[in-house]
């Protein structure tokens, strides 16, 4: 997940409008120090991870967000041709693959190179553009931003609104990571090392910002300020 996450997914939330996920799991890879002698390194992020999303989509229905990172990469679509590249053509791999019901797309990093599988459906169908384009692409929302800033809260439309967008996509990143955490968090029971927050989905309330089944991952989503800082309102 790291710092790449909000940039792959992003036009999963923007094209899916997707709100806060209602579950979430994982599983790590295990890295090892010796002979058989597995490390345990709980604050660092994992070799590779796979992590699985629930969210309800606009009409009810549950939709599926899959990531993987570390070298794993989704099963290959049927529609893909053994030698196209999975994925975005500059981004060694990285990128989205859509799976809807009436077919498949995928992009790259940042929704680029954007194509319908197989992907000679890509010069054949033509899409209406739907969302407006940036003046300056890339660079243009810096400019966005600080024009926003400048307007003052509200009084400046922007493309990547804060409530309805940032908040949603940041807080999914947030509750994977603290999947992953939560899958490396271990305590002692009868002398001996246990893993319960392994083979389990964590149940999110996202309005709450609290796991409801898991009590244990709760004590990584706010931290204890130290003495003489108080206690922030979020």
């Amino acid at each position: 997940l790291g710092d790449m996450a909000c940039h792959i997914v992003g036009p999963v939330f923007k094209v899916m409008e997707l709100g806060f996920p209602t579950e979430v799991n994982c599983s790590v890879s295990t890295p090892y120090v010796d002979n058989f002698k597995a490390g345990y390194f709980p604050d660092s992020a994992p070799l590779s991870s796979s992590v699985h999303f629930k969210y309800k989509g606009k009409n009810g229905e549950d939709i599926k967000l899959n990531w993987m990172d570390g070298g794993i990469q989704p099963e290959r679509p049927e529609e893909l041709g053994p030698n196209e590249i999975m994925g975005g053509h500059n981004d060694l791999g990285n990128g989205v693959i859509f799976e809807g019901t009436k077919g498949k797309m995928m992009c790259g990093v940042y929704g680029d190179d954007a194509q319908l599988l197989p992907t000679s459906r890509t010069q054949e169908v033509n899409v209406p553009q739907k969302y407006k384009r940036i003046p300056g692409q890339a660079e243009g929302h810096y400019k966005q931003w600080v024009d926003a800033c400048i307007a003052g809260y509200g009084k400046q439309e922007v493309d990547s609104p804060f409530v309805e967008y940032a908040v949603p996509l940041t807080q999914s990143i947030l509750m994977g990571n603290l999947a992953i955490r939560s899958f490396n968090y271990r305590k002692e029971v009868n002398g001996k090392i246990t893993y319960p927050g392994r083979g389990i989905t964590l149940e999110w309330d996202g309005v709450n910002r609290r796991v409801t089944n898991f009590e244990a991952a709760n004590q990584f989503v706010k931290r204890n300020y130290r003495e003489g800082w108080p206690d922030l309102e979020l």
